[in-house]
């Protein structure tokens, strides 16, 4: 048997550390039938953003009670709802949507998403704002701010689109709740089962392999990420899992990292090791 170990060296640049090439000593090999692969260990870090612009899932919206819709971009990373909660809540900020409880000098929000522990669902709450509730001898708006407290009841919306985003929280593409002149609290709670990250499991291919058995073909081993965002973890098969070979000459080995789907994913950190293993079978692999 001989061993392939790739690291952050094998990288191909450009690829958002996700292809690995290892350029075979001696001119390259003479892969002949038999000879098999498999992996023995990976090392990596859980670096896979589940918020970014590659999934199409980095923005959403809210429209305030002037009638105005505000886009809500999300830098890339990795964000559970809270933190998108307050992604929301820092726009507001920025744009003077929001009370000043005069008594305590609190934010007052009127719209806000939270994670329902109970029904596994994301719920949408929104507040209705009217002058009787918040009379100014109580509340203040922040100065200078693009409106004013109306006397009838009036509400934000958040507005989904047709991107990956509804994914995340579970709701189709429209706007919640789909009314802007709400009386009484009012929450809307997500439809589908909220996916707040896209990912599930790494798919490790190499371009050594032809599995008949798999799609995509490529395919050698499928693990998910462990532990918490940013947190090395180790993948060791207690029994390595063969995989034929397409015999061939072969002057490098690819290796791809992609998703479930096998979509491309994007690793922030470069910092691995792969250690692969290749069964020559009597010595069907002939170096050249």
């Amino acid at each position: 048997m001989r061993t392939l170990i790739l690291t952050q060296k094998n990288v191909v640049a450009g690829t958002n550390n996700t292809v690995l090439e290892y350029n075979l000593p001696g001119g390259g090999i003479d892969v002949k039938q038999g000879t098999t692969i498999a992996l023995s260990s990976i090392t990596m870090y859980y670096s896979t953003p589940n918020i970014s612009v590659a999934y199409n899932n980095n923005s959403f919206s809210y429209t305030w009670i002037n009638g105005n819709t505000y886009n809500v971009p999300i830098v890339d990373g990795f964000y559970e709802i809270s933190n998108l909660n307050d992604y929301l809540h820092q726009t507001m900020l920025v744009n003077k949507h929001y009370l000043l409880e005069i008594s305590t000098n609190k934010f007052v929000w009127f719209l806000t998403m939270a994670v329902n522990t109970s029904t596994y669902k994301i719920d949408v709450v929104a507040f209705p704002i009217n002058s009787t509730k918040y009379a100014p001898a109580n509340y203040t708006n922040p100065d200078p701010a693009n409106w004013t407290v109306p006397a009838t009841s009036q509400n934000p919306q958040l507005v989904v689109a047709a991107n990956a985003f509804r994914d995340i929280i579970g709701f189709s593409a429209g706007t919640f709740p789909t009314s802007n002149t709400i009386a009484a609290t009012t929450t809307t709670s997500s439809t589908a089962i909220p996916q707040v990250s896209p990912l599930s499991s790494y798919l490790l291919k190499c371009s050594l392999v032809n599995n008949n058995y798999s799609i995509p073909n490529s395919l050698i081993y499928s693990f998910p990420p462990a532990g918490n965002f940013g947190a090395q973890f180790v993948v060791a098969p207690n029994q390595m899992s063969f995989i034929d070979c397409q015999v061939g000459f072969y002057n490098n080995i690819t290796v791809t990292i992609t998703d479930q789907n096998d979509r491309a994913v994007v690793l922030l950190d470069p910092n691995m090791n792969i250690l692969l293993v290749i069964d020559e079978d009597s010595h069907k692999l002939e170096m050249k």
